[in-house]
């Protein structure tokens, strides 16, 4: 009997250290919460929400520019130039004839005379009057033996004859001055002058002039 109630009592204590030994069985697990996936999205929204309210506190207040008108510009007329061609006053020469070509022994070509004829003087003005000849003729004009001297007209010279101032061959020119002076009463005057060798004249030099 009491071996029985001894072998009971060791069972139990063994079932209950068993027991104790087993672990506690956990509780059941709590469910995973559901991920919404626009959550993100609420907070990135409610992020940039504040950081744009900080910046805008502190940022300076805005600025108001006031556009001030310019004044009106008036354009300044540029003036046009104004060109002045001055054209040199051509003096057509004479046609010269080849020396020689003249049949007659003593022949002249009047190349230029100065002043022109018709030329307008004061009453009692001093001019000098010259002409211009060639010699083409046969012969030579030797200064020792040729002058040039008045023939007819007006008297309006101080000398009415001059030795020609140096020789002249065939084909060659020559500078015939006479000193001149204008009459005193208005009016138009002419002259006539040539050249001579020995009892040849020839190569009449004319000149008209009015005195005003």
């Amino acid at each position: 009997m009491i071996r029985r109630n001894f072998r009971a009592l060791v069972v139990l204590v063994v079932t209950g250290i068993m027991l104790a030994c087993v672990p506690t069985l956990a509780p059941a697990s709590a469910p995973m919460p559901t991920f919404d996936p626009n959550s993100i999205n609420t907070v990135i929204a409610q992020t940039a929400g504040a950081a744009a309210t900080q910046t805008a506190l502190k940022l300076p207040a805005t600025l108001t520019f006031t556009a001030t008108p310019l004044p009106a510009h008036t354009p300044t007329e540029t003036p046009t130039p104004t060109f002045i061609f001055l054209l040199p006053t051509v003096t057509v020469l004479p046609t010269m004839v080849k020396p020689g070509s003249s049949s007659a022994q003593y022949e002249c070509q009047i190349i230029l005379q100065n002043p022109k004829n018709d030329s307008v003087f004061s009453p009692g003005a001093v001019f000098d009057m010259t002409w211009q000849v060639a010699n083409i003729g046969k012969n030579a004009w030797f200064s020792s033996d040729t002058d040039y001297r008045y023939s007819s007209g007006d008297r309006i010279h101080k000398a009415s004859i001059y030795d020609l101032p140096s020789s002249v061959l065939p084909g060659g020119t020559i500078d015939l001055t006479v000193k001149m002076k204008a009459p005193a009463e208005p009016g138009t005057y002419k002259t006539e002058w040539r050249i001579s060798v020995g009892k040849n004249w020839f190569c009449p030099l004319k000149l008209t002039i009015i005195v005003n």
